[in-house]
């Protein structure tokens, strides 16, 4: 979605997803490219093998925290094996295929935190956003069954701009 088109953006009905789903919103920030092809060449295998089921690229503002290009992934990853919404605690259900992404992307596992008292989704933010990374990785939300950043459904609204987490 671009930043400067928000508010004409088409509302989509929500996505569902199973209760077993592990649904990741992964960001991407490729701060060192001059241009949007050299961003998405960049972004493609990644892109291409993760197969997300939305995804949204954007130059990142000018006045904003971030430099170059954005990704926006939305990833669908099945639970681990055999697991289910039931099947031990929420680390449990999320560490296993969140883990694997995390090393994917680059990031360390290690650092993904878990809401254990709140809705059991998790949260992986890069130690050093600055690092060579091939794909830019800054952060992973993770929830089980919904998109972390809209667990009832749909797009919700939200204070503030968004532009922190850009």
């Amino acid at each position: 979605m671009c930043r400067n088109h928000r508010e004409e953006r088409i509302r989509d009905p929500p996505m569902r997803f199973s209760p077993d789903d592990v649904v990741c919103r992964v960001l991407l920030n490729l701060g060192r490219v001059r241009t949007a092809e050299e961003a998405l060449r960049a972004w493609l295998p990644l892109v291409s093998e993760l197969r997300p089921v939305s995804a949204a690229f954007e130059a990142a503002d000018p006045d904003g925290l971030r430099r170059g290009y954005l990704a926006d992934l939305l990833v669908v990853l099945p639970p681990a094996e055999g697991g289910t919404r039931e099947d031990g605690t929420a680390r449990d259900r999320l560490l296993a295929p969140v883990g694997a992404l995390a090393r994917r992307l680059g990031l360390d596992p290690a650092e993904f935190a878990i809401d254990e008292d709140g809705g059991g989704g998790g949260v992986l933010n890069a130690k050093d956003e600055h690092d060579d990374s091939p794909h830019g990785a800054y952060l992973v939300l993770a929830l089980t069954g919904a998109d972390p950043l809209s667990p009832e459904g749909g797009e919700g609204d939200h204070d503030g701009t968004g532009d922190d987490l850009r």
